[in-house]
């Protein structure tokens, strides 16, 4: 199988670079590499990724894509491009061994998992991460499904994949973390990213949730990497936060059905409101305080932007749908 790997970049020279120097080591042999950039006329990418190239002294088939910035955008203008029977996402800020590949595509292989249509891996510098007040608040308050690693329900409520532990070594899941998607082409299809959600909107939740209801989805926690969560050409907590409010809004939107789901939009936005306030305190600032009114309008923001468009499809097709093995 050739698997295809897309990067997704913007303005982070110095982490592709280090992501490249970890594929070129892959013991995998049929690798091809596009680095998906969205800077735009600056050229920090796009030299640092000549430079590599051009020094590294190690055999990789590198392509570099220039792309509208916009994780969504980036993400579709890779699959346009990729040509592999594996799609592999990684965030730029994301190191793997040299096996990484190797491991995942026997895994796909693997006939116990041929219905397995996406897989993630354990991130070893975050996982597990403890069940916080905040998720323990949102499950008793009934604004998340479970606190089981990767649930999710039908209207895009979930928790976290980062509260897996090591056991057991194959977990299912509802949702995939975009730092780390592993799809078979054949499960894609004709699936692309909604390129109406903003980069902190969930895209990868609103993806892996379309394809999963076709496919299975399973976390790994043989398939090791670490998720480094770069700091730089990051948006502001509070932009961030509208952001995730932004895609919570257009996925009860895309999946919510008559007057109790609209009831439950409400009551989500009311609790969300209710946890982000009391996270203000102690330590209480002008950007705390600012988080809980930039979640509800980014949750109304959301639903709205679907209802006043034809637009956005759940990860829609292009044209037709997307083969897979039933779940």
């Amino acid at each position: 199988m050739t698997v295809s790997v897309i990067v997704c970049t913007y303005r982070r020279a110095e982490d592709v670079c280090r992501l490249l120097a970890c594929l070129a080591e892959q013991t995998y042999p049929d690798v091809d590499v596009l680095v998906v950039d969205g800077t735009g006329e600056d050229p920090v990418v796009r030299d640092a990724v000549d430079r590599f190239a051009a020094t590294s002294g190690r055999a990789l088939r590198l392509q570099l894509i220039t792309s509208p910035k916009g994780l969504t955008t980036q993400r579709n203008a890779g699959l346009r491009v990729a040509r592999g029977d594996v799609i592999c996402f990684l965030d730029d800020d994301v190191t793997v061994g040299p096996t990484f590949v190797a491991e995942a595509v026997a895994l796909l292989d693997q006939p116990a998992l041929r219905d397995v249509g996406g897989l993630t891996g354990f991130d070893v510098l975050s996982y597990p991460q403890p069940i916080s007040w905040r998720w323990r608040a949102r499950r008793w308050l009934g604004t998340a499904p479970s606190l089981e690693p990767g649930a999710t329900d039908r209207l895009g409520r979930h928790a976290p994949v980062s509260f897996a532990t090591r056991s057991p070594v194959l977990r299912p899941l509802g949702w995939l973390p975009g730092f780390c998607m592993i799809y078979r082409r054949s499960a894609i299809g004709d699936l692309r990213f909604d390129e109406d959600l903003p980069t902190y909107g969930g895209e990868d939740r609103d993806f892996s949730l379309a394809l999963g209801a076709r496919w299975r989805l399973m976390l790994s926690t043989r398939l090791e990497l670490s998720h480094h969560v770069s700091p730089s050409a990051r948006s502001s907590a509070v932009r961030r936060m509208y952001e995730t409010g932004f895609g919570t809004g257009r996925a009860f939107a895309k999946r919510a059905h008559g007057l109790r789901d609209r009831l439950r939009l409400a009551h989500y936005i009311a609790c969300e409101f209710l946890i982000d306030l009391a996270t203000a305190f102690p330590r209480v600032s002008a950007e705390r305080l600012r988080m809980p009114m930039a979640r509800a309008r980014g949750v109304v923001a959301g639903w709205r932007s679907l209802r006043r468009t034809s637009r956005g499809a759940i990860a829609r097709p292009v044209a037709g749908t997307a083969n897979g093995a039933s779940r």
